[in-house]
């Protein structure tokens, strides 16, 4: 019996530190080095302040990774939407960007991955001007956790979640952002 309630205190303890899993997508046709400026996709808003937070977390990553705010000609528009339910989400399985941006190497594997995501899913899409096709997107899963009601919370999410997206838009070209960019 008494091992029960140790298991059973266990398992109720590691069901309350819920981990937060952060992943992205890309396209492998897309030029990431010509992409120099954003503006984001008119969208519904809730009217809660978290849509607010989240927008602004994501102006401070694209700033600083060296975007421009177009709003007139944007080469990407961002978009973000947060799933408060469960989701299925097709994914695949990919070289890490860095690695895809600088070798290009048609040879890497583009293979599907159902993932069945947790409650609580931020994702942030980068959706070409041009061709109107999302390019990339990042998110993050099991977002609503204990740790949801501190201060700046969402922004280390939305930080965690363009650590995936380690690209610095620059005059000439992209490169790799030195470290990991941090409030």
């Amino acid at each position: 019996m008494k091992k029960l309630l140790l298991f059973l205190s266990l398992l109720a303890f590691l069901s309350g530190c819920t981990r937060v899993f952060v992943d992205n997508d890309y396209r492998y046709s897309t030029h990431f080095k010509k992409y120099q400026t954003y503006a984001f996709v008119d969208c519904e808003r809730d009217t809660n302040i978290l849509c607010e937070d989240v927008q602004q977390a994501i102006q401070y990553q694209m700033r600083a990774r060296g975007y421009e705010f177009n709003a007139q000609k944007p080469n990407v528009f961002v978009n973000f939407s947060i799933y408060y339910d469960r989701l299925k989400y097709k994914g695949y399985e990919q070289p890490s960007l860095m690695n895809w941006v600088s070798t290009e190497d048609e040879s890497y594997l583009y293979r599907p991955i159902k993932y069945e995501l947790g409650r609580g899913t931020l994702m942030i899409s980068m959706i070409e001007a041009e061709t109107s096709e999302v390019v990339w997107r990042g998110y993050a899963t099991g977002i609503f956790n204990k740790a949801s009601s501190k201060k700046n919370y969402f922004k280390s999410i939305v930080r965690n979640i363009f650590d995936q997206y380690p690209l610095l838009a620059t005059a000439d070209k992209t490169q790799k952002s030195k470290g990991n960019i941090i409030y």
